[in-house]
């Protein structure tokens, strides 16, 4: 080729030249094995295409204007024609591809060829895959912020259709040597549906949302072993479903993956990457003494990819989805969680995808709980304010009511109040039936292994109450009703916290759950005193009550804590449910706690103190004095449950003169211990 025919080949006249040498190139490599002048042949023509190719992607890259002019002219429909017919010789070296490069293409056999030696194999399948990388890589530059490009793309798709389905299959995604195509085909993808509505209309049910496996291409390159590949797919969804203004077509998108059968497969491949990732990334501190490996770049790569799921799913979580998808998630087959046969199969409660969602609820919750106090610290204004916090305003259609029943309302937060009880009460039942009944053998009592999922799962949603508990800094906001008109823009993460900290305390089947989980998790697991004799390490068994009858040091006496851990040690549950008693606690202080500012509306002052009154009377009613008084002690399974005891109970008894007059009836069951005259705690 002549230098003056790559001098400007993204010219409109550079059309010719890519078919001509496209068409020169492509039946020298029909046939493998070759003979010698042939391949020398092939080699040349593969240069000349190589470079052309190579400076028309260049091109594009950095000049817009360029790209304009290369979509108005015959120059992109050539390059796109050239992809399809590119794709037939691809299919067929493919598939006569011999076996030992297969074989040598295994990094575990052997050392990787170079990329030299690939382009100078005999075998013109790693040829013809650079010739279509380099083709996808100048459609994806064409393609950058250029409206036209797009459009024409979008209405000739078949022709560069085969070649993505191809590079979806199994095989092909696991293929070292098609690596790098894989990724130019997903960032093509992305470039083609970026800020175009339009393009997005019409490739969201073709390339997304579709039945028709071969078609998926969306999931499939998620399903990618390569991270870059994962991560390139990952910014396609984010363009699909993000969009300014709150635009209805994008929300439906975001409906369609919590709702539909093809949605909530992505959902699942993104929630089951996310947690490959984290435990990839736990795992670099003990891979990082192996010759030739590089933690950092692995770990670069990686965080970046978690942060474009953490992405996704934040606007799913703007949306108003998270509960919707909470739901979405539920497991659906029975498996046997039994240690031996004789057991039979048990449904399973909470799934690992469900577990996954609420860590990344738990972490965008305390996130926008961060953000609010940010804001809220460099107001001035004093209450439930609409100016705390991250804005949800690109969500909301035109009113306040509508954003806050889609975040808060039945398919948002709200709909954690409803996932707690129905943990919370499987829980209970569980527990009830492994406690250990008076003279039996806490050992031998059946223990139902979900409730280590379960007890996970409710330590999570306690979290992501907790944030918004405490993002609303106590104050109760009834005032977002559907007939409030507040603009959009007024709309903050501070203000829907409010309104859900008042949902939460006019709950009353909520507020008994937690008095209910409180008191059977404690008897359950009973608080383990960090001050318990230690047994003896040379394996002897001392006789009679030989801890017992040790004596403390003078001044000293043991708690109820310390009793509970001698008298009881024997009965202690396998599994402690740790930090559960102490979040419960901590959620229950929560929906007391009385702001102190009284600068505020007397409207809003008002509808606190009246929530705040009915949750104390609730919690008295329920006996749930009792429990957190016998939270008040130390527990190494709850480290500063005792703090957060104290606490909930300043605000349980809180001008509240029958819930001080019960505390207040309370008498020592022991005055005193003895000669050492130490008063003992009531409970």
């Amino acid at each position: 080729m002549q230098a003056s025919e790559a001098m400007l080949p993204a010219a409109p006249s550079g059309s010719d030249a890519l078919r001509r040498l496209i068409g020169d190139y492509l039946p020298l490599v029909q046939s493998a094995p070759q003979p010698r002048d042939q391949l020398v042949r092939e080699l040349e023509a593969y240069k000349d295409v190589k470079s052309y190719l190579l400076a028309l992607g260049q091109q594009l890259a950095q000049d817009g204007s360029l790209r304009t002019g290369f979509a108005g002219s015959e120059a992109l429909g050539s390059l796109i024609g050239c992809i399809g017919t590119l794709y037939a010789t691809f299919e067929q070296v493919q598939s006569t591809r011999p076996n030992s490069q297969m074989e040598d293409s295994d990094p575990l056999q052997a050392e990787p060829a170079s990329t030299e030696a690939k382009e100078q194999s005999a075998d013109p399948y790693y040829r013809v895959s650079h010739i279509a990388t380099l083709c996808l890589r100048a459609l994806r530059n064409a393609l950058a912020g250029c409206a036209e490009a797009q459009s024409i793309l979008c209405s000739r798709f078949d022709n560069v259709a085969p070649l993505l389905t191809n590079l979806t299959r199994f095989h092909t995604l696991n293929d070292p040597d098609t690596l790098l195509l894989a990724r130019a085909a997903i960032q093509m993808l992305s470039n083609l549906i970026t800020a175009n509505e339009e393009v997005q209309q019409l490739m969201w049910p073709r390339i997304v949302m579709t039945s028709q496996p071969e078609h998926k291409l969306a999931l499939n390159f998620l399903s990618s072993p390569d991270t870059a590949t994962q991560s390139a797919a990952q910014i396609l969804l984010i363009n699909f479903i993000r969009a300014p203004n709150g635009n209805a077509d994008a929300r439906r998108r975001c409906m369609d993956l919590c709702t539909l059968t093809e949605g909530l497969s992505i959902v699942e491949t993104l929630l089951s990457a996310s947690e490959s990732i984290m435990l990839r990334t736990a795992s670099v501190g003990t891979n990082g003494s192996i010759d030739d490996y590089d933690p950092e770049i692995e770990t670069e790569g990686l965080e970046e990819s978690l942060g474009f799921i953490y992405t996704i799913f934040s606007i799913l979580f703007e949306t108003g989805h998270s509960s919707m998808l909470f739901a979405a998630l539920s497991p659906l087959d029975e498996i046997s969680l039994a240690s031996n046969g004789s057991v039979p199969s048990e449904p399973v409660v909470i799934s690992s995808s469900q577990l996954i969602l609420l860590k990344l609820l738990d972490s965008w919750l305390h996130s926008s709980q961060q953000q609010a106090a940010i804001s809220i610290d460099l107001s001035s204004t004093p209450g439930p304010s609409r100016t705390g916090g991250p804005t949800m305003a690109h969500i909301a259609p035109e009113t306040v009511s509508s954003n806050a029943m889609d975040v808060v309302g039945g398919a948002g937060l709200l709909g954690l109040l409803d996932a707690f009880a129905q943990l919370s009460r499987f829980a209970r039942n569980a527990m009830a039936r492994g406690t250990a009944k008076d003279g039996a053998d806490a050992d031998a009592q059946p223990q139902d292994r979900r409730l280590i999922g379960v007890h996970h799962a409710l330590l999570l949603v306690l979290q992501c109450l907790l944030s918004v508990s405490m993002t609303a800094d106590g104050w109760s906001d009834a005032s977002l009703s559907p007939e409030d008109t507040v603009p959009r823009e007024d709309l903050s993460f501070s203000a829907l916290s409010a309104r859900m900290l008042s949902s939460m305390r006019s709950n009353t089947a909520f507020v008994d759950e937690l008095v209910a989980l409180l008191d059977q998790t404690h008897q359950y697991a009973p608080a383990l005193s960090p001050f318990r004799p230690t047994k003896p390490t040379d394996g002897s068994q001392p006789s009679g009550d030989a801890y017992a009858d040790r004596p403390m040091p003078e001044g000293h006496a043991l708690s109820s804590t310390g009793l509970a851990g001698r008298d009881a040690e024997a009965k202690q549950a396998g599994y402690g449910f740790d930090h559960l008693k102490r979040d419960i606690v901590r959620v229950l202080g929560s929906l007391v706690y009385a702001p102190t500012r009284a600068d505020v509306s007397a409207s809003a002052s008002e509808h606190t103190k009246t929530q705040i009154r009915q949750v104390q009377d609730q919690v008295r009613e329920k006996g749930g004095l009792f429990h957190v008084l016998n939270m008040t002690v130390l527990d190494e399974r709850n480290p500063y449950m005792r703090e957060h005891a104290i606490f909930a109970l300043r605000y349980l008894l809180a001008n509240n003169l029958e819930s001080q007059k019960l505390v207040g009836s309370l008498q020592p069951a022991q005055p005193q211990d003895g000669s050492s005259g130490v008063l003992l705690p009531m409970v």
